[in-house]
């Protein structure tokens, strides 16, 4: 019975060995992986905080948007993190507000520095923000072209009115013969 006692702790301290030895060939990647889990986990957080940020910006009064954007503005000129670019643009893509300028948030995203390095989803977000500011800016320009061909218009039901409304004042009054 002692030597199948000693056989099968023998068996198990070989096995418990091999295991082991095993496990520190198989940990490498099990770290990476917890590393690729932990950043991916991070730059989801990033986005997350980004439309945060969004959504307390639409929260905020004229005055308190007007010192975010001094802040920002000033934050984008001492860093050049990823985050404060993005807050910045998001910050002057706000419709309706002082500080509004599509144009200058589409040339921030389009001139995008190549020492910035982005994950996929801010990738994808900054894409996204092209293609939906690009066509803000399409819409307000036909929506001005629309305007100003609703004002000419309107200009020319004036003037077709005014000639209209003289017409008739002539047919009102009787043509006065006048006989030699």
């Amino acid at each position: 019975m002692n030597v199948i006692f000693n056989a099968i702790l023998a068996s198990l301290i070989c096995i418990a060995i091999t295991g082991c030895a095993s496990t520190d060939t198989n940990r490498t990647p099990l770290v990476y992986i917890e590393q690729s889990q932990f950043s991916n986990a991070r730059n989801i957080n990033r986005l997350g905080e980004l439309m945060r940020y969004y959504d307390s910006l639409h929260e905020k009064k004229t005055h308190q948007l007007a010192e975010e954007y001094d802040f920002a503005k000033t934050n984008l000129e001492v860093s050049s993190d990823a985050e404060s670019r993005f807050k910045y643009i998001l910050l002057i893509s706000m419709p309706n507000t002082a500080h509004t300028d599509i144009k200058g948030a589409l040339d921030l995203l389009k001139n995008w520095p190549q020492e910035a390095l982005l994950s996929p989803n801010l990738i994808s977000f900054r894409k996204l923000l092209i293609m939906l500011l690009t066509e803000q800016q399409t819409v307000r320009t036909r929506a001005r072209n629309l305007s100003q061909q609703l004002k000419t218009s309107e200009e020319q039901v004036k003037t077709l009115q005014k000639r209209i409304d003289a017409i008739k004042n002539m047919e009102r009054i009787p043509f006065r013969r006048i006989n030699p």
